[in-house]
């Protein structure tokens, strides 16, 4: 067999990774003739993915393990938590026999790698006594009938391989006492759901990044979900200053329609929040993104201007609130939908709650002459 150099082998992989990727149509990371250079920079992709996955928690870690996964995955099946809980399971493939837990914990609320090991070991520790249908009596294992179980996996079908994702793996000593417990699990179960000899396994990001190939939909897609969730967070401290006229307008509407006062006050706490939302939206961008940060300014003239007009028009501004959630969605849309179309119409509605508190439009005026 002929020696090969470095190079070599490096375009014989990317070629054979385009070539793969072209006939799926996917957006390809190598564009030119790629060199031992360009690997590097292939590998950074997966560095930066791998650290995007250690900075989603909760939902948005899960929901970006399994839109990776399913990517790759013929048959890879989510499950939805609703109506009774998805025992344990968030995801199977193989009709049935692999299942995927996830977990994404917020790390930086452990004060040490103990604690978040703890809290690791912990999560999939009950994951896996509800995949086995056992929980504790006076510290004993004892069988527990899963019935949501019966209604997710194809009848007769027993998982075989299970999947533990989690948004930290740097240490090993996850490892024992999670596999031991499957084991212990394994023996008490009745193994209704799950083969004897199932195999578990601790997945972490790094290990996620590296086992399909990185391209710019993916890194884009998990961008994404790291701004929304530095968005939500952000939004969670976010301090509403001036907010006379906007609580004043609450009161005038529940002088008007009294037997509403629980609506109005449930939609003034959404509108409040709505409004921070887009504050931090608009600090992140200023910060991060001012080319959109600029085309923020520009809509949010859009929506003052329309909104402005159609309260003027109406005898009964209150009335408008609806049809200027409308306004500004629509216009919001046109620049921002495609990046960060799930929360489009929570900014819709936070720049609404921001106009009503600065509007110069006196509700009660219009009100007087209801």
């Amino acid at each position: 067999m002929p020696d090969h150099s470095i190079n070599d082998v490096a375009m014989y992989a990317v070629d054979l990774y385009n070539a793969r990727c072209t006939s799926f149509g996917a957006v390809l990371p190598f564009v030119h003739s790629p060199t031992s250079i360009e690997m590097v920079g292939y590998q950074s992709l997966i560095d930066e993915y791998a650290a995007s996955l250690e900075g989603l928690t909760g939902i948005d870690f899960q929901a970006e393990v399994c839109a990776r996964l399913q990517t790759f995955i013929i048959g890879f099946q989510t499950v939805p938590s609703k109506p009774h809980g998805d025992a344990g399971l968030d995801a199977f493939s193989e009709r049935g026999r692999h299942a995927y837990c996830c977990y994404g914990p917020e790390l930086s609320t452990y004060k040490n790698d103990k604690e978040r090991v703890d809290a690791i070991v912990d999560k999939f520790r009950g994951d896996l006594r509800r995949l086995y249908e056992l929980e504790f009596n006076k510290k004993a294992l004892q069988h527990c009938d899963s019935p949501e179980m019966e209604t997710i996996l194809p009848k007769g079908r027993k998982i075989g391989h299970i999947e533990l994702l989690v948004n930290w793996f740097e240490s090993h000593r996850v490892l024992s006492p999670i596999l031991s417990a499957a084991e212990e699990y394994e023996k008490v179960s009745q193994g209704r759901f799950v083969e004897p000899n199932a195999t578990v396994i601790v997945v972490g990001p790094k290990d996620l990044a590296n086992r399909y190939a990185v391209d710019e939909v993916t890194i884009t897609r998990a961008r994404q979900r790291v701004f929304l969730q530095k968005i939500q967070k952000k939004a969670q401290s976010v301090v509403l200053t001036s907010t006379e006229q906007f609580d004043e307008k609450k009161e005038i509407l529940k002088e008007m329609y009294p037997e509403q006062v629980e609506t109005i006050d449930a939609l003034w706490i959404q509108l409040q929040t709505s409004w921070r939302m887009a504050l931090a939206f608009d600090q992140e961008l200023d910060d991060t993104l001012p080319n959109l940060h600029r085309d923020l300014e520009t809509n949010r003239g859009r929506i003052l201007q329309k909104v402005l007009m159609l309260m003027l028009s109406s005898p009964a501004p209150w009335e408008q609130l609806l049809k200027s959630t409308e306004f500004a969605t629509e216009i919001l849309r046109k620049d921002f939908d495609a990046l960060f179309g799930t929360i489009v119409e929570d900014l819709s509605n936070g720049e609404v709650a921001r106009l009503v508190g600065e509007c110069p439009i006196g509700w009660k005026r219009a009100a007087s002459h209801a």
